[in-house]
């Protein structure tokens, strides 16, 4: 779905909160679990995308079935002239890891990191998800044996790492 641009500049947080409270109950109701929304720019157009799955995941008919009906959703807010794109789909195989209960759920899983070095150059940290420590906002990582911690906002990016 592409709509026009408004030219006012979105409001990232309240467009994300309001879309998650808005999309959240339809998700659960239907049997699936709300993984994230994000609200973010990527060039010069800003995505709006609601990512949700199920336990042992879905196919493709099935994530159709429950696009529609959201995009409707979507499509009746207020907020609909800051987005650009709107996608809906699962969080794929490799999840963006982003929030405390994103890291809740992950914990005892296989993540991939990815921190800046000395130099700046981005380097990947892959280990089982041991810990994670909302009030520090660190992350313990374990592979082969060897413990890492790593502070969450100094990192690129986390990923699940199937």
């Amino acid at each position: 779905m592409i709509t026009g641009k408004s030219s006012k500049k979105p409001q990232n947080g309240k467009i994300e909160d309001r879309a998650y409270e808005l999309v959240k109950p339809f998700i659960e109701e239907n049997g699936y679990k709300l993984w994230d929304v994000c609200f973010e720019k990527e060039g010069a157009m800003w995505y709006l995308r609601i990512l949700f799955d199920k336990e042992g995941g879905m196919d493709s008919d099935e994530c159709e079935e429950i696009s529609r009906p959201l995009n409707e959703l979507i499509d009746k807010q207020d907020f609909i002239g800051n987005i650009d794109m709107l996608e809906i789909g699962t969080p794929g195989l490799s999840k963006k890891l982003r929030k405390p209960e994103h890291f809740k759920a992950c914990t005892g899983e296989r993540i991939r990191a990815t921190v800046r070095d000395e130099k700046g150059k981005e380097v990947s940290v892959f280990g089982t998800l041991e810990a994670y420590d909302e009030e520090k906002n660190e992350i313990t990582l374990v592979s082969e044996g060897e413990t890492t911690v790593l502070h969450i906002p100094d990192c690129v990016k986390v990923n699940s790492d199937l």
